[in-house]
C-alpha cells in the first residue's frame, strides 16, 4: 500500500523514529516485552508485526479530521438542519480549535480462530488548526477548505513510544472532499 501524504503513518513518520524500522531501540525493547509476555506461544509471524503495528496508522488525517468535526455539537445542529433542507448549502467557518483525542488500536493474535494474544496500543493525537472552512450538504460534511494545522502524536505499546511526533505544521491539501468518506 502507498502512503498518502496525508496519512497518519507518513506523518507519524520521521527518518530517526520510523515505525517500521525495526532495527531502532524501541523495537529491541518492544520484541523484549513480547517476547516475556509470550512465553509458550509460537509467534510464526513476528518479524511482520512491525508491517502490522505501521498498518494501525494508515489512517488519512483528513477523514480522522471528518470524524472529529462530526461530534461537535455546533456542526451537528448545522448538518442536522442541511438534512432537513438537502438543496441548500451552508458554509461553517471554524475559528482557530484544538482536537485532543485517544484512540485504543489493538493486534490480536489468533490460533485456529481462537484469540491468543491482544496486543493494545495508545494513539494520541492533539490538533491545532487555524481557519477552517467546511461545506454541508444533504446532510453531510462534503468538502473542507483548510487554514494552518499542526499535528502532535504518539503510538505508545505499554507507555513504550513506537512512533512520535512533536507538535509541528502539516501539509493538508488546501481542499479537500469528504464526500464518501466515512
Amino acid at each position: 500500500m502507498t502512503e498518502s501524504p496525508t496519512s497518519l503513518r507518513r506523518v507519524l513518520s520521521s527518518p530517526e523514529e520510523n515505525v517500521t524500522n525495526r532495527s531502532g531501540e524501541q523495537w529491541k525493547e518492544f520484541r523484549a516485552r513480547l517476547d516475556q509476555e509470550a512465553k509458550g506461544i509460537k509467534w510464526a509471524a513476528l518479524p511482520d508485526l512491525a508491517s502490522k503495528v505501521g498498518e494501525l496508522l494508515d489512517l488519512e488525517i483528513p477523514d480522522l479530521l471528518l470524524f472529529y468535526w462530526k461530534k461537535c455539537g455546533e456542526l451537528q445542529t448545522v448538518i442536522e438542519e442541511s438534512r432537513r433542507n438537502p438543496e441548500a448549502t451552508m458554509y461553517v467557518g471554524l475559528a482557530e480549535h484544538t482536537i485532543n483525542a485517544e484512540h485504543r488500536p489493538y493486534i490480536e493474535a489468533r490460533i485456529a480462530n481462537a484469540p491468543v494474544k491482544r496486543l493494545e496500543f495508545t494513539l494520541r493525537l492533539l490538533f491545532k488548526l487555524k481557519g477552517c472552512i467546511l461545506k454541508v450538504q444533504a446532510g453531510a460534511i462534503t468538502h473542507a477548505q483548510t487554514g494552518a494545522c499542526e499535528l502532535e502524536g504518539v503510538l505508545e505499546y505499554e507507555n513504550l513510544a513506537l512512533a512520535r511526533k512533536k507538535l509541528a505544521p502539516i501539509n493538508l491539501p488546501g481542499t479537500f472532499s469528504l464526500s464518501g468518506r466515512l
